[in-house]
């Protein structure tokens, strides 16, 4: 099949929403598929933007995105639709970032590959606040996602939540909606027989708790901190190891700060996959996530995980190789989960493996670019049985 991936940003670039459509782009290709990337949409800022962000910052004092101006996307069409029609037939489009389809004019299948509705984000996400927000940014966002979920053949959430989300905001049928799960972008997986290994050198010391973010607020850190606190109390020694953000304040002594280590830096790389293979929990008890790609990642290795039950999250670490504990749960029980199974090493191994089954059957970029495809074959078989019909 012949795939437009359409963003107004890069979809190459592996900073691009975590780098999911990059994923999505090298999966697609490596199961044989033909991809043509549309992005870099002009104007990227245009005259119009620049303006209203100076005025809601500066004078209104109200937070202003020009990704959610349906002026801004207006502006931008132009550019891409003709981009679009110069790179001839495709058999379908893909859209990661649902108002870039909002006025996207073509006759082939238009597929939107998303987590969640902007509505779930607003007054979800620390620092969306609806009462911090521009109005036109709200309404923008809702009229935008409306647009562009009338406008596509089909959309593809990462988690029932988010399909919820969608119906109750925007009364999209629910045939026009489905779920897959987003993958890992760990590159070259290790195998079953590392993980084995693996385990053999876990549970052997301090306990050692992983903490991967870059917001430290909304991710949990301070809650991180706490319940390795809490494990200690419980007389069990722990490291706690942070990367993807610094912290601001003082940390105690066992908390080792990693900075934000990016995984297209070899050396970089390197330390982080050490920390996968090395920690024997993911600690991420998430204030506000729509699904959560690093719990796919830990599943990767084998790496039982501790979160919250926010958003999708419940849905990424279905299978029981977790927790996902209410928000207001106490650092003290979170501790108790993680200690009972330290103290029990076929408990531990159990739920390893279950995260590890988890990564092969659902949290893998082929199963979810595989689902991509079917759509897009129902989608295409629909609209030819639709062209014979007239």
């Amino acid at each position: 099949m012949r795939f437009a991936v359409f963003h107004h940003g890069d979809p190459l670039s592996v900073a691009l929403w975590s780098g999911i459509p990059l994923n999505i782009v090298r999966t697609l290709q490596e199961l044989g598929h033909d991809v043509e990337i549309i992005g870099n949409l002009t104007p990227r800022v245009p005259l119009i933007g620049r303006l209203k962000g100076a005025f809601y910052k500066r004078i209104v004092k109200k937070m202003y995105l020009i990704n959610r101006d349906p002026a801004v996307m207006t502006a931008r069409a132009r550019s891409g639709n003709r981009r679009l029609k110069e790179a001839g037939r495709f058999d379908a489009v893909l859209i990661t970032f649902p108002p870039d389809g909002a006025y996207l004019e073509t006759d082939v299948p238009i597929l939107i590959l998303h987590d969640a509705a902007w509505t779930q984000l607003v007054d979800f996400y620390p620092g969306a606040e609806r009462d911090t927000m521009a109005v036109e940014t709200l309404r923008g966002g809702i009229d935008l996602d409306r647009a562009a979920l009338s406008r596509c053949s089909h959309a593809i959430y990462s988690s029932q939540w988010a399909v919820e989300g969608v119906v109750r905001a925007y009364g999209v049928p629910r045939s026009k909606l489905s779920v897959a799960s987003l993958g890992s972008s760990i590159e070259k997986p290790p195998e079953r027989t590392d993980v084995a290994r693996y385990l053999k050198s876990r549970l052997r010391g301090p306990m050692k708790l992983f903490f991967l973010g870059g917001d430290w607020y909304r991710k949990g850190g301070d809650i991180a901190v706490a319940v390795a606190a809490e494990v200690i109390a419980l007389g069990i020694p722990v490291e706690l190891h942070v990367a993807g953000c610094i912290p601001r304040g003082t940390l105690p002594e066992w908390v080792s700060v990693h900075g934000p280590l990016r995984k297209d830096i070899p050396e970089q790389a390197a330390v982080l996959r050490k920390l996968f293979e090395t920690s024997d929990f993911l600690i991420m008890p998430t204030r506000a996530d729509a699904f959560g790609m690093v719990y796919g990642e830990a599943a990767v290795f084998g790496m039982p995980v501790i979160a919250s039950d926010v958003g999708g999250v419940p849905e990424a670490v279905c299978g029981e190789w977790g927790t996902t504990l209410p928000l207001d749960t106490s650092p003290r029980i979170i501790a108790e989960w993680a200690a009972g199974l330290y103290e029990n090493r076929a408990g531990y191994e159990r739920l390893a493996w279950l995260a590890r089954e988890s990564y092969e059957t659902r949290l893998n970029w082929p199963a979810y670019c595989s689902r991509v495809v079917q759509v897009a074959l129902e989608c295409g078989g629909a609209r030819d049985a639709a062209s014979s019909a007239a």
